[in-house]
């Protein structure tokens, strides 16, 4: 028997989805726990907004006994044409957690492997993400570069 199966989420896990990614943001940011919890409205707010017109996709990752694992979600996000590439959106691979019991066993590669597949079968020409210090090694384990982004911060 297979420990865990992935299938796809909807609006009905729109609370599972927010808590998870609220609490991927606490786990990087452990210092903003207060601001990471003040945003839960507007986080769930967003996620449904983004589920309904149907630019988020979610995966869920449980264990045979129906226990969630971990969640991720592709984002289609906007993008200008490129040399190379003239897709005007591309997938964006984001809320990626894993509950620490599950940890080490698997379910982020379950969601990463799931997220590339369903990108080539959509016809996207790539997918990215931002890492964090935690998923950096999974990541590149699937061949993700690190890429040139710079960011000001205005408040």
């Amino acid at each position: 028997m297979t420990r865990f199966s992935l299938s796809y989420g909807g609006i009905e896990h729109l609370d599972l989805l927010t808590d998870h990614r609220l609490e991927m943001w606490k786990e990087i940011h452990p210092d903003m726990v207060d601001q990471v919890e003040n945003s839960r409205e507007s986080t769930r707010k967003w996620i449904q907004s983004k589920l309904h017109n149907g630019s988020m996709v979610a995966m869920i990752v449980e264990e045979w006994n129906g226990s969630v694992a971990g969640s991720g979600c592709i984002l289609i996000k906007e993008d200008q044409p490129r040399p190379g590439s003239n897709m005007l959106n591309f997938p964006y691979l984001l809320s990626m957690y894993t509950l620490p019991d599950y940890r080490n066993m698997g379910v982020a590669t379950i969601i990463v492997k799931e997220a590339i597949k369903w990108s080539i079968e959509k016809g996207y020409d790539r997918i990215s993400l931002h890492a964090s210090r935690y998923g950096r090694a999974l990541y590149e384990r699937f061949g993700f570069e690190q890429t040139n982004e710079m960011r000001l911060k205005l408040k």
